[in-house]
């Protein structure tokens, strides 16, 4: 008859793989509650020794797997534990676990376990053998025995261990509310000087912001009258170019008419087409002019600006 023992301490496997072995059974082996329902799956099981803290899928959730399931729900499995209590008895025969073994088990509960489920142990059928079991077995379960309550210890150690660290968690998250209540008053004080530097910066911006207006409309005011004197200026340069421009045709005129009154028979081809060049020099002359006057418009203008953009800078 194979029976699997599953157990993810191998101190522990070792321990109770022996008295089964003792007992005349196969033995198979499993570290975790998944391997368990693997070999399940894939090899003929009649018993399970299940135990019952596994990282992992524990041995309750495995139980219940093995027994919920029709094509594994014939197998008896026994949960095998470190610790006694009605209420780990009661959550295995909810499961569907046959029994509850207490690690490291008794030779006698093991045989009431195996009975219950009709095994019949080499013990059993062979009575001359138990007289010689104590001899033998006595040794080797004395130390199957000790490295179980090892096993005992260090699950023991490993939960005082965690117990150690929640009790740190909770009077290190203590000690943060503390500071943190010790320290609001800092805050609240820095709060408000934060408020006020930042009030006092908006003030400084507003007024650097007014003052920056006020010299902005200063300047756009100096820049209107200088272009008012050079548009001035421009009129009066114009004026008087055209004022030159007309004396001097007057004078010319003048001059050219004194000299054409005397000839005027002779020379009135001539005269004629001196008016038609002078008019050309003239129509030059007044171009020329307007292009001075322009050019002149934007010099001024150009040093305008330029005034401007430096003082705006």
């Amino acid at each position: 008859m194979k029976v699997l023992l599953v157990d993810d301490s191998k101190a522990a496997r070792f321990a109770m793989g022996k008295l089964l072995k003792d007992q005349g059974l196969e033995v198979e082996m499993a570290a975790s509650g998944e391997e368990a329902l693997d070999k399940i799956a894939t090899e003929d099981v009649n018993i399970v020794f299940m135990d019952q803290s596994m990282p992992g899928m524990g041995g309750i959730a495995a139980t219940t797997a093995i027994t919920s399931n029709e094509k594994t729900s014939h197998i008896p499995v026994v949960l095998c534990t470190g610790n006694e209590g009605d209420k780990l008895e009661e959550m295995a025969r909810e499961a569907g676990a046959i029994g509850v073994l207490t690690k490291p088990p008794q030779a006698d509960k093991l045989h009431e376990v195996l009975a219950a489920i009709n095994v019949d142990t080499v013990t059993e059928e062979t009575p001359e053998a138990e007289e010689e079991a104590p001899a033998e077995v006595s040794p080797s379960f004395d130390m199957d025995a000790i490295m179980s309550r090892v096993e005992e210890l260090l699950q023991t150690a490993r939960e005082d261990v965690a117990s150690v660290e929640q009790k740190l968690k909770q009077q290190l998250e203590e000690a943060i509310k503390a500071s943190e209540a010790k320290l609001q008053p800092l805050h609240d004080s820095l709060k408000k000087v934060d408020e006020r530097i930042t009030s006092r910066v908006k003030e400084q911006i507003s007024m650097d912001a007014g003052n920056h207006r006020i010299q902005l409309e200063a300047l756009r005011q100096q820049v209107e009258t200088g272009l008012d004197d050079i548009k001035e200026h421009e009129n009066r340069l114009r004026e008087d170019l055209i004022n030159d421009v007309n004396a001097k045709m007057d004078d010319l005129l003048n001059e050219r008419l004194a000299d054409l009154k005397d000839n005027v028979k002779d020379t009135e081809s001539s005269v004629i087409a001196s008016i038609k060049e002078m008019e050309k020099k003239v129509s030059r002359l007044q171009g020329s002019m307007l292009m001075k006057s322009a050019l002149i418009s934007i010099i001024f203008a150009g040093a305008a600006f330029a005034a401007a953009f430096f003082l705006l800078k």
